[in-house]
């Protein structure tokens, strides 16, 4: 196993997907930033309230700060501390701005040369802070428009989805979940953890036929095998043994740290839907961001926008029997304290997920560690998430991901990664897997053959036990 931890991506590195996103989507991602602000703002300007025009000017104020902020980035200036200290997850950043100077001989990063994931959550941070420094913006999502267009575009997925779990749903109960076999609910619990895992609209393939004979047909072995092709490594057997292996239904719990809101945030419910539905656990639990981020990520308000969504037949023209089903059972789940949503502001600041332990006392790294020990399953979604979970290190990529996470692996916390690869670092793959997947992707005209790992069209299902 490997012990010695390899330095991070930085974003000068032209074989890492950090150096097009610094010069490429980052600036992109504050235009529209921009554009939002003053959409808001012009959205506002037809009522002539004085808590309107204050608004107004203030938007004025951060439309400025950004379009500083983009300037900043493409003439690659010098990131600044925030200073702000009244707010502690500024200061982590400060703190890492300060670590990262000194191993840099003293001299400050900037945004073009410097560490990769640091930037890109300061970015995110930035942009937060400067909205939230006007009284009147307190509450906006800079964010919230294309993540409601996003998931309005996924309609079809939203249907079709909403349909087959009516469909199961009701032969579950027809048939009373605890006389069903382990291999049955196992092959639906492969299926679910494989939708969330793409959260991809359009490939709901096991499920296309929605029965309980289906699932356990050559038919559906088949699709199941088609669709696992693209999973490098695949843990979910042992995810699986482990929650059986807790006796006491009543003390299985699972932990979702989620990724994005929309359509992804939908297929997360939709497997949560399924763990309580067939008793396979107690007790689900989302785990949100305080504030928006990354563009998609899911806050706890999200949710609420969700429900809301989901029951206007205006935003879904179709199938609103089915969709309403939905929202009846996981309202049910969570009425019930099955289901439940929580955040901490330990997933906006900059540190890696090896700060989640019992020292970690400042931003919530020793809370949640805490907590996580009463979890029969952490599942942790999507690509920023590994990357944190890594510390977005160069890895060999057949490093063990048990060496990968660090001392997350000896902390008693079960934790399963699902994760769809669209950025460099990645753990756990077969020997030879790495070099066979850079020279295909060279074969197919591309230039860098390491980008295979940022393509998306690969993922990893990753396990566990924190016992080793």
């Amino acid at each position: 196993m490997t012990t010695e931890v390899p330095p991070v991506y930085y974003n000068n590195d032209t074989h890492s997907f950090g150096f097009l996103t610094a010069r490429s989507r980052w600036p992109k991602i504050i235009i529209t930033a921009i554009e939002d602000v003053k959409l808001e703002i012009s959205n506002n300007s037809s009522s002539n309230s004085s808590s309107n025009s204050s608004k107004s000017i203030q938007g004025s104020k951060i439309v400025s700060a950004l379009e500083n902020l983009e300037k900043s980035l493409l003439n690659n200036e010098i990131i600044k501390p925030f200073n702000k200290h009244n707010i502690p997850c500024l200061d982590s950043y400060d703190e890492t701005l300060l670590k990262f100077s000194k191993e840099n001989d003293g001299k400050p990063i900037d945004w073009l040369t410097g560490p990769w994931l640091f930037i890109e959550c300061y970015l995110y941070r930035y942009i937060d802070a400067e909205i939230k420094s006007q009284s009147e913006w307190l509450n906006f999502d800079i964010f919230e428009r294309l993540k409601r267009e996003t998931f309005q575009s996924s309609s079809l997925g939203i249907y079709e989805l909403a349909i087959r779990y009516k469909q199961l749903n009701e032969e579950i109960n027809s048939k009373d979940a605890s006389n069903i076999d382990n291999d049955t609910l196992k092959l639906l619990f492969e299926e679910f953890i494989d939708i969330s895992l793409w959260g991809n609209a359009t490939d709901l393939s096991l499920l296309a036929n929605a029965s309980l004979e289906d699932i356990k047909s050559v038919q559906g072995k088949e699709a199941r095998l088609k669709s696992a092709k693209n999973i490098l490594c695949n843990d979910l057997p042992e995810a699986w043994n482990h929650l059986l292996s807790i006796e006491d239904i009543k003390k299985r719990r699972v932990d979702f740290v989620l990724d994005n809101a929309g359509f992804e945030f939908y297929t997360d419910l939709i497997l949560s839907l399924f763990l309580l539905d067939s008793n396979l656990v107690n007790e689900v639990v989302f785990h949100c961001k305080t504030r928006p981020w990354m563009v998609s990520d899911t806050m706890v308000k999200d949710y609420q926008l969700f429900i809301e969504y989901m029951t206007d037949k205006s935003f879904f023209k179709e199938h609103h029997e089915e969709l309403n089903f939905v929202v009846e059972k996981i309202e049910e789940y969570r009425k019930l304290n099955k289901f439940k949503l929580v955040d901490s502001e330990f997933w906006t600041c900059d540190l890696d997920y090896w700060n989640i332990n019992k020292n970690e006392t400042k931003y919530g790294g020793a809370e949640l560690y805490n907590y996580f020990q009463d979890s029969s399953l952490v599942i942790v979604k999507g690509d920023l998430n590994y990357r944190k979970l890594t510390g977005d290190r160069h890895w060999p990529r057949d490093t063990p991901f048990k060496s990968a996470i660090d001392g997350l692996s000896s902390s008693n916390i079960n934790i399963l990664a699902l994760r769809t690869c669209k950025a460099d670092v990645c753990a756990g793959l077969p020997k030879g897997k790495d070099e066979e997947l850079i020279e295909y992707w060279k074969s197919l005209g591309n230039e860098i053959g390491e980008l295979w790992c940022s393509s998306g069209k690969w993922a990893v299902i990753s396990f566990s036990n924190g016992k080793n």
